[in-house]
């Protein structure tokens, strides 16, 4: 008898349109990501930042690597012009995604890899591919929030927003729609009653590379 409820119970989780995933005890509705990796480092003074080496690898690597294997997202998109970024993406279970309007700004890169969600993403984090000091614990923290609360979850340094964002399904409308410099943080700017604030205490996990000094500074300490 225990074993048929069993098979029942399954049969139904399998069938259901809302996928939830455990992870370390704890469950996160289904949450995509998004590599925003389609950049031109226009501050880097002439070499693509995405290339840089960053402890014997390609900084973008990190970031791909990270949302592919910290049991967080159920989908994995990178927007992306270049082909060994693509390639690196579909090696390790990720969706590649061009944005041919890359040029006009971050947001086109936010609305190609929206539109690119299945139907059913409850959530989605909008990750920058040159944040190669992220941590699975940071993004399991953000998850955990956005999930629990159902709201727009954005970090905080020192009362500084930084990025990753978790956005619910309801603002995917607007993401869709961004068309030039603009991400995220146009969106929930508009939002801020929706808007959970998680504060980390350490800046370095959310540091950025855009320019040479950024990056020497990065080798250098």
């Amino acid at each position: 008898m225990m074993l048929v409820i069993s098979r029942c119970i399954i049969e139904r989780f399998r069938q259901s349109k809302q996928r939830v995933f455990f992870t370390g005890g704890r469950h996160f509705m289904n949450t995509a990501a998004v590599i925003l990796a389609a950049g031109f480092s226009r501050r880097m003074q002439h070499a693509d930042k995405l290339k840089l080496n960053i402890a014997g690898v390609p900084m973008y690597q990190h970031v791909i690597s990270l949302a592919c294997t910290c049991g967080l997202f159920s989908t994995v998109i990178v927007v992306t012009n270049q082909p060994d970024i693509a390639a690196f993406a579909a090696q390790n279970g990720a969706q590649a995604v061009e944005n041919l309007r890359a040029a006009h700004g971050m947001g086109t890169s936010v609305a190609a890899g929206t539109r690119a969600l299945p139907e059913n993403t409850d959530f989605c984090a909008f990750l920058t591919a040159d944040q190669p000091f992220l941590t699975a614990d940071l993004l399991r923290n953000l998850v955990e929030t956005a999930c629990g609360q159902n709201k727009i979850a954005v970090p905080r340094v020192d009362g500084a927003p930084k990025s990753p964002c978790i956005f619910p399904a309801r603002y995917f409308g607007q993401c869709k729609a961004l068309s030039a410099d603009k991400g995220g943080k146009g969106i929930y700017q508009q939002h801020l009653d929706d808007v959970v604030w998680v504060d980390f205490p350490d800046g370095h996990a959310w540091r950025d590379i855009d320019t040479q000094t950024d990056y020497s500074a990065v080798i250098s300490g």
